[in-house]
């Protein structure tokens, strides 16, 4: 194989691994939102007692956690992908 074609295909398979490490990581870090939003929604409905417009802004504020959960596990791991390809290039 062409050294040309050999680079590229290594620069294509450094992509898709990081891809993959990427998707990973996405999927982790929306199931932890969805399960905190699922026990904050839990929690919200406990009291059947309540008045709708309560219910709906804890509601509001259940999805609000879970989205924040998300999203700093994806500046986490965002966080870790940096350092790992820091890593990789000292190592070059």
């Amino acid at each position: 194989m062409p050294e040309g074609s050999q680079n590229s295909s290594k620069i294509f398979g450094e992509i898709k691994q990081e891809f993959f490490r990427f998707a990973g990581s996405y999927a982790k870090a929306v199931s932890g939102g969805a399960n905190v939003t699922g026990k904050k929604i839990m929690e919200a409905a406990e009291k059947s007692d309540q008045p709708s417009d309560i219910l709906i802004g804890k509601l509001i504020s259940a999805v609000k956690s879970g989205v924040q959960h998300a999203g700093e596990q994806m500046i986490k791991s965002g966080m870790d992908i940096v350092e790992h390809m820091k890593e990789k290039a000292k190592k070059q």
